[in-house]
């Protein structure tokens, strides 16, 4: 117990030298800090979403042009047609030609829901409107700057703009402050071949102030202005006065943040404010907001007042508790830690009775739980290790049948060679031969000479099988039959052309042919029957497999070919197989040409 009240006091004092004084320090310290990071903070705030007014004011320039361009260029020329087709004296064809340009324009500006309205101008001063009516006169538009620029540069976007808390541009549709963007542009004789039209003009409205509603970061008192490339003020919001007071001092900035003192309300003394400009893409227009800076700070005092009084209810509250706490931990732990040295001196019988706060119980709950399984897993390591033993000695024993019949065999084949029983001997030499091969397990490899010899024992015990109802040929290359290739690849090829190939063949022979030659770094095998041979569906069984029944064997051996194939050469390997049913059947392998000596196995009990 003494030890756990020294610590205790080792806690208390560390605690004051490593946490108190420090946090003490850098609480003086963090003040100073926090009113910067505050007014950055927000001043990042107003930066973003004026950035984001900025965007969306790019994406809706650039929208608009695309929109005028697309209805003025849109089935070559098809709805500037119908537009010079309204500038008539006949009534009913004016009723016509406006009733079918507003549906076509329906369809074109369907996408966009911002178009507030479109003008067609008419160089003998007539006009057709779509939409809705502007409130704007003829002669208000055409004295535009934007109007003046398009008509002297033919076939181009020029934009504009509206503030409708000074202009209204349209009856219905706009906010009574809001940015209003218009486009025009002049059709040359090309676009227009009636030469009737002087201007195409859409009003698209924007939503720029929606991303100043609200107030956050001092921005209740924010001044926003939209000016145009000659710096004059398009639009504002909020009085727009505090803002184009700074831009006094800031003549030709472009984007950034700026640090300016404006003179205070009353004429007495200076305020300071900060300005902060961001362009337009698309244009040379620049959005500009200014607040002041003591807006933006302006509930330090409250917030630091708050932070120093939670920060000294907390330590209050952990001098309070940390008795307590350190009872209830730091004797469960120390029990803890002596049932962990029990474990690591191999004591798995080991139990701590749960004691303390619930988290530390279930730690100790999981200990214990820890300590069972732990046992438990030694356990059945040990069972399965035994079990493992034990089929390993099953695997052992197994091993003596095949090398049993191999014998077997043998001692048939020697009665019947000192019986002078020949085709007994031969039957049983091939037999031999075929059971050794598949018995192997230390290589999966061997010549292509060895291949050769199993296939002809096979093929003369299906000789003798069915009565020498086929023909078998044979053409190898010399220098092909020291290279190594997978065992048992071709006898499964020739079952299958054998078993089931010649199965419905009734009067007619048939025949087998086999070749096998050298290209480059390249062996090729060609097998080929007479038989009755695949479809489609059969063919593509053997590359992608199917579901069998267990008395379902065909192609079985085709499938496994492949998959050794695939296994032991990956994509170098290939099969392919072309047949045509009722005529043949012909399988082409290829497979790297792989040279070098091989030992032979040795097998046992031979």
């Amino acid at each position: 117990m003494n030890k756990h009240s020294s610590l205790q006091k080792v806690y208390y004092a560390s605690f004051a030298a490593m946490v108190v004084v420090p946090v003490l320090l850098v609480f003086l310290i963090s003040l100073s800090v926090i009113r910067i990071m505050m007014q950055n903070t927000a001043v990042s705030a107003i930066e973003s979403r004026q950035k984001a007014a900025v965007s969306s004011l790019t994406e809706s320039i650039r929208d608009a042009s695309l929109q005028l361009s697309h209805f003025v260029y849109v089935n070559n020329y098809e709805l500037m047609e119908i537009a010079a087709k309204t500038d008539t004296a006949d009534s009913n064809a004016r009723y016509y030609y406006t009733t079918q340009l507003e549906q076509l324009f329906a369809v074109a500006m369907a996408p966009k829901q911002m178009v507030l309205s479109g003008m067609i101008y008419m160089k003998d001063g007539k006009d057709t409107y779509l939409k809705q009516m502007p409130a704007i006169s003829r002669e208000e538009v055409q004295a535009s700057r934007w109007y003046q620029d398009a008509l002297a540069r033919k076939n181009q976007v020029f934009v504009g703009s509206y503030d409708t808390s000074r202009t209204k541009v349209v009856a219905k549709g706009s906010q009574s402050r809001e940015l209003v963007l218009s486009v025009a542009l002049a059709p040359d004789i090309g676009v227009d071949r009636s030469e009737k039209i002087d201007m195409v003009v859409l009003f698209f409205r924007t939503n720029v102030n929606d991303f100043f509603i609200g107030k956050s970061h001092g921005q209740g008192v924010l001044d926003v202005v939209v000016l145009d490339d000659r710096d004059q003020v398009i639009f504002r919001m909020g009085s727009g006065l505090q803002t184009e007071a700074c831009l006094n001092g800031l003549k030709e900035k472009k984007n950034g943040v700026y640090k300016q003192k404006i003179p205070a309300e009353g004429g007495v003394g200076k305020t300071s404010c900060t300005c902060i400009i961001t362009e337009v893409d698309e244009t040379r227009w620049k959005m500009v907001s200014s607040v002041k800076t003591s807006e933006l700070t302006k509930d330090f005092n409250r917030v630091a007042a708050i932070v120093v009084g939670v920060t000294g209810a907390l330590f209050l509250l952990y001098f309070s508790f940390s008795r307590f706490f350190l009872q209830n931990i730091i004797q469960p732990v120390h029990t803890m830690v002596e049932g962990l040295k029990q474990v690591e001196e191999g004591d798995l019988e080991t139990h701590i009775p749960p004691a303390g706060l619930s988290e530390i119980r279930l730690m100790i709950h999981s200990f214990n739980r820890m300590v069972r399984r732990l046992k438990s897993s030694i356990q059945e390591k040990e069972t399965a290790q035994e079990k493992k033993m034990e089929a390993q000695l099953r695997a052992l024993q197994s091993q003596i049948n095949p090398h049993f019949l191999v014998n077997t065999l043998n001692s048939i084949r020697f009665m019947a060679q000192v019986s002078r029983f020949e085709g007994i001997r031969r039957m049983a030499e091939a037999l031999i031969k075929i059971l050794t091969c598949s018995f192997r397990s230390n290589s999966s490899f061997y010549t292509v000479r060895e291949e050769l010899d199993v296939l002809d024992s096979y093929i003369y015990l299906m000789k003798i099988r069915y009565s020498d109802g086929f023909d078998y040929s044979c053409a190898v290359d010399e220098d092909c039959k020291e290279l190594l290739m997978p065992r048992l690849v071709l006898q499964p090829i020739a079952e299958n052309s054998i078993v089931h190939g010649f199965v419905d063949m009734e009067e007619e022979m048939g025949s087998l042919s086999l070749k096998v030659w050298r290209e480059d770094e390249r062996l090729y095998f060609e097998i080929e029957d007479n038989g009755r041979g695949m479809t489609g569906e059969e063919i593509s069984e053997v590359f992608h497999g199917k579901e069998r029944k267990p008395e379902d064997n065909y192609s079985i051996g085709l499938e496994n070919v492949f998959s050794r194939l695939k296994l032991n050469f990956k994509e170098a390997a290939s099969l392919e197989i072309e047949s045509e049913p009722g005529c043949y059947t012909r399988t082409r392998i290829r497979i790297p040409a792989i040279s070098g000596e091989k030992e032979e196995e040795k097998e046992e009990g031979e």
